[in-house]
């Protein structure tokens, strides 16, 4: 009778272990990632990239190579390819490209690549980056310019090549979701990243790669949307939803996190202003916060006065001061004079302690702050008066 109450607790132990057991999923390096799932070449995802690497003076390197051939071999397929962002002021543009490992191991090449203070990946076909520059030269100075704090943006293709697993590698069909080419540029490890997921019905293709590689961590973009990842964190954007493979089913009503079991088929979606922790896998909630120390730099560019514009359409006038005091930082409503101190968290991302409301404040294409978004329960967009 002991023998078999023994056995019994051994199972009710081990079972739980079971399912909770995985391996992490964490950034390779430092800098920070705009990973999008297509659609975004755009004057909102091309301008939140100005205001990441600085402003429209930097200098930027764009990699068409998951694009055909055909599409980028003359001067004018070039310049349409620098159109949108010549178009927001950006002058220093420079093409990275090539078919040829010879050329992808040149200093030449990589010289260029290195100069950027950020790169843009376009979409196509994300084998044909796997192919061009798994292994290369190219692929270790994009990970020395994310060392060096740049950051690389990627729509599409170069979204989904940014993992370590490679959806939808294969260079006869984009519909395998494990093909011929299943190893991406692994700024992001244990992780597999699918672009236009909503858009094209992908929701339910992630599990063909799950039962596979049940550890990995999944995530499906959709289209217009993107997220800002750093510090092993990322924050969504945009218009629509990212879809969350993470072995677990996350329920805002209930605010519970449960944890699926190994055949579980399940997901959850997060949209504009969601945030997220690779390491540990879950949706930052209030009580994730971990207090940062002030950055100066930051903390200077966003004091001021904000005004919710679309409060004006209801004959009221909403304002927010930003104050720096004491070695504090503070803001105060206009309309009951309440005044909060808020913490620092990571980029440009402030929080009130012990609440869910969060502060996502955004650079414009010149690099100077000009608005945020604040985020509880939603968010509203506040902008600098």
């Amino acid at each position: 009778m002991k023998i078999v109450s023994f056995k019994l607790l051994m199972i009710t132990i081990i079972l739980p272990m079971f399912l909770f057991s995985q391996k992490n999923s964490s950034m390779t390096t430092e800098g920070t990632l705009l990973i999008m799932g297509g659609d975004c070449t755009n004057d909102f995802f091309i301008s939140e990239f100005a205001g990441l690497i600085g402003n429209i003076e930097s200098n930027i390197v764009i990699i068409p190579t998951a694009i055909e051939d055909k599409y980028i071999d003359s001067d004018n397929d070039i310049n349409m390819l620098k159109k949108p962002f010549t178009d927001i002021g950006f002058k220093n543009i420079s093409i990275v490209h090539t078919r040829e490992t010879k050329v992808a191991n040149s200093d030449s090449l990589n010289d260029i690549l290195l100069s950027a203070n950020g790169v843009w990946i376009t979409g196509g076909r994300q084998w044909r980056l796997a192919k061009a520059y798994n292994g290369t030269k190219i692929q270790g100075s994009l990970k020395t310019l994310l060392n060096q704090g740049k950051v690389i943006a990627g729509t599409s293709a170069g979204a989904s090549i940014m993992g370590d697993v490679l959806v939808r590698g294969d260079s006869k069909t984009h519909t395998i979701m494990l093909g011929d080419y299943q190893n991406g540029f692994g700024f992001i490890s244990n992780f597999a990243i699918d672009q236009h997921h909503i858009a094209r019905n992908r929701q339910f293709d992630m599990f063909e790669l799950k039962n596979k590689k049940p550890d990995v961590l999944g995530i499906g973009i959709d289209e217009n949307t993107g997220i800002i990842v750093n510090k092993n964190k990322f924050r969504v954007i945009g218009k629509s939803y990212v879809t969350i493979y993470d072995n677990t089913r996350w329920s805002e009503e209930r605010d519970t996190i449960y944890q699926l079991e190994k055949n579980d088929k399940q997901f959850y979606t997060l949209s504009n202003g969601y945030e997220y922790d690779l390491t540990k896998r879950k949706i930052i909630t209030k009580n994730d916060r971990e207090i940062s120390p002030y950055n100066e730099e930051v903390i200077k560019k966003i004091t001021g006065t904000y005004q919710q514009i679309e409060s004006l359409k209801y004959g009221q006038n909403l304002k927010i001061k930003v104050t720096f005091e004491n070695n504090d930082l503070y803001f105060e409503q206009s309309w009951n004079n309440a005044k909060y101190k808020i913490e620092y968290h990571y980029l440009t991302t402030f929080f009130r302690p012990n609440s869910i409301s969060a502060y996502h404040f955004n650079r414009d294409k010149s690099g100077a702050i000009n608005s945020f978004d604040f985020f509880q329960f939603g968010t509203t967009t506040w902008i600098r008066q």
